[in-house]
């Protein structure tokens, strides 16, 4: 065996398989001869068993037959028909002759058969007649047997064989047979049942036996299959006309133990053959490759290093062959090797240039880099670099190498000059562009003497380094010690070296020079203000900026390598690479992109590639400006042109609804408290009802475009809760089935602002949690709360409905935002709520009600002092019966309502229908007061005014404006102006009564 880290012989290895070869095919041999051997013997065994089992078979074959005609020929004994008969007919006592002849006929056939140990004679019924068991007449059993009856279907001369069963009274299992008893018509009467037992066969069988542990065995099959098991082989045969198998068993071993002991002394003596033969050839093989082995040890000292070793040509003629060639290729690749360790060690100065070139550390480092590799790559051992100053016709000295054990430094050599004009080595060198050898510097006439004796120079060879067409430096090298001449391959080495130097220093200067203009060109793009994104020419990223990361969100290093999915999707950005690849670029596109936390972007992108031939482009470059703001504020500035135009639709139609408006909102008024029955004074409510939600839909529209301020008073929230309430309160309750549920804080402070107005922000958020109710199962309810602040006070109407989806809550209290069906909302409500409040100093929030729902609250700042109180509970002034009023309008329905309100306050009412009959009206008599629409045809109110002004009744006859053009600030300046109170259409009967009697009184109707 080998030691440890020793590899093993070539006679080891020849022995390592030829042994085990030879052992293998010995013991091969003899274990086929066994094998055979023991086939050839397995199989006769095999024949052998299965014959016996097929003899032990048929032997019980015969023995069951003869049991079946006994069985046979029994039953057709005339006793048990005569026996039969006599019972029929009552004959007892000759029937029971018969029975006792029956008994000794059964008793003498169970005796010499000794196969039956019990025979019994049933009746029809399965009742025992007589039984005969163990050789002996017994008493006949009570018991029925049920097995026995159910045979009914027996025929004459064909028993039926029943399956083995183990019996309490026999010690083998036994085998019923049963036979019918029939009389001379062919009648079943009774039955025989013999009761076979199974001893004699299994003795019969034990007499076939096939060496000392082969048995023979009865069974009956149920699916098994007789194979020969582990040491072990059976044979099967089927025994004919039962469900029998006899299965024969023998142990192989008794067969095979004397083939297996010629077989354990087959393989020792083909053992101890192997050993000796492996002895006889170890020797032998040891003698002829000793000399294979010394061969083998000098490659491996070769191979570590030791190129001297040769080997001595002995032995056989061949190994002598090897031998020499051994010696011959050692010889050769020693030559070969310092060859190739020269070209290494060039190869390696020049990776060493190449580095420094590239490593950017400046070009005097540059220089050092090359005169280290020149030196070293090259196999010299001093050395000295001289700059080329042009402009100033000189040349300095740079570096040394080698000459700092001479105590010459690279300070010491910079303080050399030499001109370049003056016939020195160096000038020489530079001009030629070529090698320029020196045998002995002291002697030589171009080199300075006391320069040649501090450098310590002999022999050394000068070379120009050139770059750009240009030389721009000297090299000089040389060997220690005189009398060394520097060979020829090693000067044009070294004029090479020069050359690549050259091209290192220029390289250096292009890599500099590429540096600073990417340096430029990055500063360039991370200050873009725009995202500036660099693809590869499979689209994945490069360059991601600044402004890139500021946009979108994504740091450099997570960009980078990825797609622009990042920030498309996936089908913009299929169309943008089709696009870019199938046109070259892409001018400005338009498309939507989105940002790290999911933000909507609207983007102009511009992609251009630059192409290195044929039509792939080898890299791409994007250009992407962001103009969602932009976007946004043109959004805003379309918006705003809509709003402006939908304002002027809306004064027209406000305008023109508000004279029939006030017709209807009118009469409605009165109709609503007529002495009419219930029905009917539930149809004028809703009739009413209706009418005023006309009106908040009008002024609704109308604040939404209305603009300058409006009245603040201090207001109670307690009070606008309580009247809102009361407004919708049927509404949500009657109609809706909504409980309603409030909670007002009794000591809540006073807030500023418009009562009607304040009052129809809170109506329409109730009828907004009533929308969103509806439909709804379950219990329905709207809460409406009350509470003081550190900082005002607030009210608060919740519901448990759906709550609002979050795409809307960013834009809810924009305007003709809505979620509500197609016709049930116009989207002004919360705009123009959040509006009202904003006058009032208020801001609506929205949040999720706790459970579900939606909560809106409106918070107030603290009451400012000095301001009126609102008139909550709407007191009219007193009236005036009997004052004499003048009506001029030219809406003749507005004239009837205006008058039949007048009357019923008690008043004296004239009407008049143009300006025409109102001078006349004046005219001809003098009233209290004139009631007149501002547009009345092709003339104004202001007409009316000007005819009381020439009659000289103005100074006692006051004038009471009616207008439903309210978004006119003409009117409003004008009237203010000549002191002329105004009251807007469409107004409530308490409305245009207030407005009347504070005229009388000569106060103002402001609206």
């Amino acid at each position: 065996m080998p030691g440890p880290g020793r590899e093993r012989s070539l006679s080891a290895h020849l022995l390592s398989w030829l042994l085990p070869f030879i052992v293998g095919v010995s013991s091969l041999i003899s274990l086929s001869g066994y094998l055979i051997a023991r086939r050839s013997i397995l199989a006769e065994l095999e024949q052998g068993l299965h014959s016996a089992a097929q003899t032990a078979a048929d032997q019980v074959q015969a023995r069951w037959a003869q049991y079946r005609n006994d069985v046979i020929t029994i039953s057709q004994s005339p006793l048990f028909r005569d026996y039969v008969m006599n019972r029929e007919f009552g004959l007892n006592q000759e029937a029971g002759v018969y029975r006792r002849e029956i008994e000794r006929m059964l008793l003498d056939f169970s005796r010499r058969s000794e196969a039956f140990p019990r025979v019994r004679v049933l009746d029809v019924r399965g009742r025992e007649v007589c039984r005969i068991q163990d050789d002996a007449v017994r008493t006949p059993s009570r018991d029925l047997d049920a097995a026995a009856v159910s045979l009914r279907g027996l025929s004459p001369g064909r028993p039926a064989q029943g399956r083995p069963r183990r019996v309490s009274w026999h010690r083998f299992p036994v085998v019923p047979w049963t036979a019918g008893i029939y009389d001379d018509a062919g009648v079943l009467k009774g039955f025989l049942v013999f009761d076979a037992s199974l001893g004699p066969t299994y003795e019969s069988l034990r007499g076939y036996r096939i060496g000392r542990r082969g048995q023979a065995r009865l069974v009956e099959p149920r699916g098994e299959s007789w194979l020969s098991g582990l040491g072990r082989s059976e044979a099967a045969a089927k025994v004919g006309g039962t469900p029998w198998t006899v299965v024969m068993t023998i142990d192989r071993g008794e067969f095979l133990r004397p083939l297996i002991s010629l077989e354990t002394t087959s393989l020792l003596l083909a053992l101890i053959a192997a050993i000796v033969l492996g002895v006889g050839l170890s020797r032998q093989l040891g003698y002829l490759l000793g000399p294979v082995s010394a061969l083998a040890e000098a490659a491996g000292a070769f191979a570590a290093g030791d190129l001297d070793r040769r080997v001595a040509a002995a032995g056989p003629r061949e190994v002598g062959v090897l031998a020499q060639s051994f010696n011959a290729m050692a010889a050769s690749l020693k030559q070969r090797t310092e060859d190739l360790v020269a070209r290494v060690r060039e190869l390696t100065a020049l990776h060493g240039l190449n580095e420094a070139a590239l490593s950017r550390v400046g070009r005097g480092a540059i220089g050092k880099a090359c005169l280290d590799a020149a030196v070293q790559g090259l196999g010299f051992e001093r050395g000295c670099l001289f700059w080329i100053d042009e402009p100033a016709g000189r040349i300095v000295g740079e570096c040394v190498k080698g000459l700092e054990r001479f105590g010459v430094t690279d300070a010491e050599l910079r303080t050399l000059r030499f001109r370049c004009d003056d016939g020195n080595i160096l000038a020489e060198a530079a001009s030629s562009r070529g090698v320029v050898y020196v045998e002995d510097a002291r002697s030589d006439p171009r080199c300075q003497p006391e320069v040649a004796a501090r450098l310590q120079s002999h022999s050394f060879c000068a070379a120009p380094i050139v770059a750009g067409g240009r030389a721009i430096a000297i090299m000089t090298v040389a060997f220690d010690g005189p009398g060394r001449p520097i060979p020829r391959p090693m000067m044009r080495s070294f004029s090479l070296f020069c050359g690549a130097a050259g091209i290192a220093l220029e390289n250096a200067r292009l890599i500099e020079e590429t540096a600073a203009s990417e340096e430029r060109y990055r500063t360039a793009v991370e200050n873009s203000p725009h995202a500036v994104i660099s693809l590869d020419q499979n689209f994945r990223i490069t360059l991601w900026n600044r402004r890139a990361e500021a946009l979108f969100g994504f740091q450099p290093s997570e960009a980078r390598g990825r797609t622009l999915e990042l920030i498309f999707e996936r089908k913009v950005y299929r169309r943008l690479a089709r696009e870019a690849e199938t046109q070259g670029a892409i001018r400005h596109a338009e498309v939507g992109g989105r940002s790290r936390d999911g933000r909507r972007l609207e983007l102009d992108v511009s992609l251009t590639g630059q192409s290195s031939g044929g039509r792939a482009a080898r890299e791409w470059f994007v250009v992407i400006q962001d103009e969602t703001e932009t976007k946004h504020l043109q959004a805003q500035l379309i918006q705003a042109e809509k709003l402006s135009a939908v304002g002027t639709l809306i004064a027209g139609v406000a305008h023109e609804l508000n004279n029939p408006l006030a017709a209807v909102m009118g009469f409605a008024e009165l109709l609503k408290d007529a002495q009419v029955g219930s029905e009917e004074r539930e149809d004028l409510r809703q009739l009413h009802a209706s009418a005023l939600r006309c009106r908040d839909i009008v002024q609704g529209l109308l604040s939404f475009v209305r603009q300058g301020k409006t009245l603040r008073q201090r207001v109670s929230l307690n009070y606008l809760a309580q009247a809102a309430i009361g407004l919708v309160e049927y509404k949500l309750v009657k109609t809706e089935g909504i409980r309603l549920e409030t909670d007002l804080d009794r000591g809540l402070p006073f807030v500023a602002g418009d009562t009607v107005r304040l009052q129809q922000v809170l109506v329409n958020l109730l009828n907004n949690s009533c929308d969103a109710l509806r439909g709804r199962s379950g219990p329905k309810i709207v809460r409406v709360r009350t509470r003081e602040s550190p900082d005002g006070c607030s009210l608060e109407v919740e519901d448990n409905g759906p709550g609002l989806p979050a795409e809307v809550r960013g834009r809810l209290f924009e305007p003709f935002v809505t979620t509500k069906p197609v016709g049930m909302g116009t989207g002004l409500g919360l705009s123009i709520c959040a509006q009202v409040a904003s006058e009032a100093g208020a801001r609506i929030l929205y949040e999720d009600a706790p459970g579900g729902g939606a909560r809106f609250t409106v918070s107030f700042p603290p009451c400012p002092a000095g301001l009126q109180e609102a008139d909550s509970s709407f007191n009219l002034p007193p009236p005036r019966p009997g004052a004499r009023v003048l009506v001029v309008d030219d809406e003749p329905e507005l004239v009837h309502l205006a008058a039949r309100l007048l009357a019923e306050d008690g008043m004296e009412v004239s009407t008049a229908s143009d300006v025409a009959a109102a001078r006349r009206a004046l005219e001809a008599d003098s009233f209290d007061l004139v009631v007149s629409d501002v547009d009345l045809g092709a003339e104004s109110g202001f007409a009316v005014l000007e005819a009381l002004e020439r009659s000289g009744a103005r100074a006692r006859t006051p004038l009471l404006l009616v207008t439903g053009d309210v978004l006119n600030r003409d009117i409003g300046r004008q009237a203010a102006k000549r002191g002329v109170a105004v009251l807007a259409k469409p107004f409530l009967r308490t409305d245009f009564l207030r407005a009347v009697r504070r005229a009388l009184s000569g106060g103002k109707a402001v609206s």
